[in-house]
């Protein structure tokens, strides 16, 4: 399966797309931290560590023999030369920090830093300590390997197998727990065989770095770079991959149930909603790293989800029917076959015009359209008398001339919030940024 790349982005008047952070999504940013976090550990940024951990500064303390430094070239040269004489220590800190992994979406990624981590504060252990100290260090790494991996792989299994559980698939979060145990043990074995085969692989013996070789965190690091694990392991017949269980994870943050049909809309917005979320997992379907049988669920699921949350919208507003003061001719329940149609309609016209960004364009004008051919002003349904979300889709400055809108409202009109939603999902897909097209359509910041 390839994915088609023409024209994956809508630009905003030209603009590069705005790609926004969602659920989880932390891995893309450079977190920094001598230890911990995802920003590369250098040799410089270590020896700063060690040095800084050697003399530190006490703020409430005069006259100190040394001041702090932010440059390694500052760092004395007889501290280096003094580093590769001390014996190992246990740095308590370093050890936490190897098994700082943050929260994020890439589960590849996630499963190899913990590995890494684990294969080599064990080969650490194992070759400076013995007997019961050896067994209490054991013990508390066995304790953090188990406390990272259960928080990560529960919420894939609940996020990607609660979805697919909650639309008709069972036993799906055990299935997907069960994968990521897995693969976590395939890249285990992986690291152990390539370190017992290749002892040096950070390239620090004879070096005036050779101290780094007990530095948990840099050493799983370097693990890291020198063994690839990524698809090393064939994936079993009937089990998913590391990949498009990620994939699938980024697709579900999209079918939250709160906020996703705008309450000012009619069937027309709603269908051009239900379309924006079909052709979002059309593009993950057609992703290579995603097998045919667990797009055709995806997709399955990702239809009775939408059919189920337009049926808890309906639902709210028939308990309200029995309430005298509830006028069910204003405000009827919505009709789910004109909200298909235009959902749809979607998927027609991505499959005529094959790119995505053509068939969202033209999907709006025709649900634009379709709605304004429904409006009337004397008529009995509110959302067609004055509709407030056609009425403001570009340009929504009316809003915030309001004194009741506070500072800190979100101002984007729901054409922006359209467009940024596609553009940050399509590139986390794809990882493809060089498709857009450029519109006449302007929408309005106030």
């Amino acid at each position: 399966m390839q994915i088609n790349t023409s024209s994956l982005f809508v630009n905003l008047n030209g603009r590069p797309p705005a790609l926004q952070n969602g659920f989880l999504k932390l891995s893309n940013k450079k977190i920094h931290s001598f230890y911990g976090g995802n920003e590369e550990i250098t040799k410089d940024s270590a020896l700063l560590y060690k040095y800084r951990m050697a003399n530190p500064v006490k703020i409430f303390e005069k006259g100190q023999n040394h001041k702090p430094i932010d440059n390694v070239s500052d760092v004395p040269g007889d501290f280096l030369a003094q580093l590769n004489e001390e014996g190992y220590s246990w740095d308590e800190f370093r050890f936490q920090s190897a098994f700082d992994i943050e929260w994020g979406d890439d589960l590849d990624y996630i499963l190899s830093r913990l590995a890494a981590s684990y294969v080599t504060v064990y080969d650490q252990l194992n070759s400076h300590f013995s007997g019961a100290e050896l067994d209490d260090h054991m013990a508390r790494l066995d304790a953090a390997v188990s406390k990272v991996m259960s928080q990560r792989a529960d919420v894939f299994a609940e996020n990607v197998g609660g979805f697919l559980e909650e639309n008709g698939f069972a036993g799906e979060k055990d299935k997907i727990y069960d994968t990521i145990a897995s693969e976590y043990q395939n890249k285990v074995r992986q690291y152990r065989e390539f370190l017992r085969n290749n002892s040096d692989y950070a390239k620090l013996k004879g070096t005036e770095y050779e101290w780094l070789a007990d530095d948990a965190a840099y050493m799983a690091q370097e693990l890291r770079k020198a063994c690839d694990t990524t698809n090393a392991s064939d994936t079993l017949q009937g089990q998913y991959s590391l990949e498009e269980i990620s994939l699938a994870n980024r697709l579900v943050q999209d079918m939250t149930f709160d906020g996703l049909f705008d309450s000012l809309g009619n069937e027309e917005s709603f269908g051009l909603d239900a379309g924006i979320l079909l052709l979002k997992t059309q593009l993950f379907a057609e992703n290579s790293r995603v097998s045919e049988q667990f797009a055709d669920k995806m997709t399955r699921a990702v239809n009775t989800s939408i059919d189920h949350i337009l049926d808890k919208i309906n639902d709210r507003k028939l308990k309200l029917y029995d309430d005298p003061y509830y006028d069910k001719e204003r405000a009827p329940v919505y009709d789910k076959s004109e909200i298909y149609d235009i959902s749809r309609m979607m998927l027609k016209l991505y499959k005529e015009k094959g790119s995505y960004s053509e068939a969202i364009l033209a999907c709006i004008d025709y649900a634009r359209d379709k709605s304004k051919g429904k409006e009337d002003i004397n008529g009995k349904v509110d959302r067609y008398r004055e509709n407030y979300y056609w009425k403001r889709f570009y340009d929504n400055s009316d809003c915030f001339r309001q004194f009741y809108y506070s500072e800190g409202v979100d101002r984007r009109t729901a054409y922006q919030k359209l467009v940024d939603s596609w553009n940050s999902f399509a590139y986390d897909i794809s990882k493809l940024n060089d498709s857009r097209i450029k519109t006449n359509y302007m929408s309005v910041l106030a």
